[in-house]
């Protein structure tokens, strides 16, 4: 995935735009403040931003040196499995 997002003056960061491997982009609607977990002295500083993508859908966003991510939804709100995802066991 890739995140579009804008920096201001000092350092800080807002998450703008998120594309999706298949190509799908979502612009960010909403974006609360950041939470860290780790320290960057450790070398394990995580950034983790709640965005509200178009469509009121929301996702936990985090960055974690310099990458961005999200977990993986295996099923959608119905509880059904998303087609060619493993069956659990």
């Amino acid at each position: 995935m890739r995140v579009m997002a804008e920096t201001d003056f000092d350092g800080g960061m807002r998450p703008v735009e998120i594309t999706w491997v298949d190509g799908r982009r979502f612009p960010v609607v909403s974006c609360c403040t950041p939470r860290s977990y780790g320290r960057w002295d450790y070398g394990n500083l995580v950034l983790r931003w709640e965005v509200e993508l178009v469509g009121h859908a929301w996702r936990s966003l985090y960055w974690e040196r310099g990458q961005w991510f999200v977990h993986a939804r295996h099923r959608d709100r119905n509880g059904e499995r998303a087609p060619r995802e493993p069956v659990d066991t």
